[in-house]
């Protein structure tokens, strides 16, 4: 029996050493959170800040699984097959006829007691068409900026005030300008004076004035950037047109670029925040997500927006951050400047998307 009650003893006293011993074993869950963006949203810095911020507010292990989406087409395909539990398109997806996102309840109404950042975006940025339904708001705009005319300080010195610089003939193959077909259609409608709801009616701008036009921009580009505007695209150039994502790097090489103010105004884009239909059954997750929207709207935040990616921010709170000459490039002064100015890109139907694709096209092939 005495031996029985040692052994006994030793086995627990050996169980107790084990356990004290063993690393604790953490109570915390762990979730993964599959996000597809344009590449340059969530850098490795705000990832961790984020992760740190769930952690404590929520004790939770998070994992951020970012993929890097290529075109705005790509969204649908991962939302349908159930790939991405966070989206990021532009403002002109969530609707288009092609694919419907919040009619096929691909996306989920947000909750916006959830996100008390949302109060301080931008008023004109509010529960816009592209990203409401019945009353329900299911994106949170993330940035934004132009397709924008912008000029070589130390060759144009005149700030230009219309698109039509662009086809003045001292500025011949002293332009350059991005390779796509619905915006150069609609900076040139516009520089013809056709009406902003008209620049990507393909029924409208099909005359041969318009196709004269639209060729000389293309033949006497010097060269045409292809996704987003470099620094080396533009530099020693006169005009360009831009997403802004060069101005800082021609600072650095020694070159002051700054955006023009057309007259006539700038089509626009606005990336957004999107939470895909896969959360749908998962309600920590799915809050954690909409955490993360709340987070994207923080003066932090945006501060990157404006200062990482070169972009225009969506907040009125981060002015207060920013410096004068920044305050005045995204014209954070004038709480008007978006609704009169910025022209944001139309959902095009099948017929205006072939038909401004063919005249864009037909305007390249002129090109020697």
């Amino acid at each position: 029996m005495k031996q029985f009650v040692n052994k006994i003893r030793f086995t627990v006293l050996s169980a107790m050493v084990v356990l004290l011993v063993m690393p604790a074993i953490s109570s915390a869950s762990a979730e993964t959170l599959r996000i597809l963006e344009w590449g340059a949203y969530l850098p490795d810095d705000h990832q961790q800040k984020f992760i740190k911020l769930v952690k404590e507010k929520y004790d939770v292990d998070l994992k951020l699984d970012i993929m890097t989406v290529k075109d705005n087409d790509d969204f649908f395909s991962a939302l349908r097959y159930s790939k991405a539990d966070i989206v990021l398109p532009s403002h002109s997806v969530p609707k288009n006829e092609r694919y419907q996102l919040i009619r096929r309840k691909l996306l989920l109404s947000l909750n916006l007691d959830n996100i008390p950042n949302y109060k301080n975006v931008i008023p004109a940025l509010q529960r816009l068409d592209f990203c409401t339904q019945a009353g329900k708001v299911y994106g949170v705009p993330a940035a934004r900026g132009p397709y924008g005319l912008v000029f070589n300080t130390a060759l144009v010195t005149k700030a230009p005030d219309s698109w039509n610089i662009l086809w003045e003939p001292k500025y011949r193959g002293k332009y350059t300008i991005g390779n796509l077909y619905q915006h150069n259609v609609n900076i040139t409608a516009l520089a013809m004076g056709i009406a902003r709801d008209d620049i990507s009616n393909y029924v409208k701008v099909n005359t041969p004035e318009f196709m004269e036009k639209l060729t000389y921009l293309a033949v006497n580009a010097r060269s045409l950037w292809e996704g987003i505007d470099r620094p080396e695209d533009l530099r020693s150039l006169a005009l360009a047109t831009s997403w802004g994502t060069s101005i800082s790097g021609l600072k650095e090489m020694g070159e002051i670029w700054k955006f023009a103010k057309p007259k006539e105004g700038t089509t626009a884009w606005l990336d957004s925040f999107m939470i895909s239909h896969t959360l749908e059954d998962k309600p920590e997750l799915r809050r954690i997500a909409e955490e993360l929207l709340n987070y994207v709207l923080s003066d932090d935040y945006q501060m990157y927006v404006v200062r990482g990616i070169g972009c225009t921010p969506v907040t009125t709170t981060v002015r207060d951050r920013l410096m004068p000459e920044e305050i005045e490039r995204f014209h954070l002064d004038d709480p008007t400047h978006f609704e009169k100015n910025r022209i944001l890109w139309k959902s095009l139907g099948k017929q205006d998307r072939k038909g401004l694709n063919r005249l864009w096209d037909k305007a390249l092939k002129q090109r020697k």
